[in-house]
């Protein structure tokens, strides 16, 4: 296999690895933590987080990593250069910061069009490293 794709191969893997965690991580989340409406967050002064907020906070570091690595394979196409793989992954970019803008929004009102726009943007993320693998699986041949 050419290096070009093996590191795209890899960065394929590891997207695809975090995004099932984050998946499951998410819907813990949204389905048994609550966060205190924002004009009663004082009550938490001096108090510990309680614990499924650390679910919360490994949430977004997952986050952040899938973010890092989009970027990479944003990149690694760019380097092997071809048009459909900079599509494909500058469209996972893009829904990579949509969830997370919408994550972000999640946190101050749980509205479920937060949600809803997160897991719209996990499968279009999918969608897109899958048409990413079937592109290079075309091109090599």
């Amino acid at each position: 296999m050419d290096e070009k794709y093996s590191f795209a191969y890899l960065g394929i893997t590891a997207i695809m690895a975090l995004l099932f965690i984050q998946f499951i991580l998410g819907m813990y989340v949204n389905l048994y933590v609550s966060f205190p409406p924002l004009n009663n967050v004082a009550h938490l002064a001096g108090k510990s987080f309680p614990s499924n907020y650390i679910v919360v906070m490994v949430h977004m570091m997952f986050g952040f990593l899938i973010l890092i690595v989009a970027f990479i394979l944003l990149l690694l196409s760019v380097k092997i250069r071809n048009s459909k793989l900079v599509l494909s992954s500058a469209i996972s970019l893009v829904f990579v910061i949509v969830a997370g803008i919408s994550g972000l929004l999640f946190l101050f009102n749980e509205a479920n069009l937060y949600s809803l726009i997160m897991a719209v943007s996990f499968i279009i993320i999918v969608l897109s490293e899958f048409y990413y693998l079937y592109v290079i699986k075309v091109s090599k041949n």
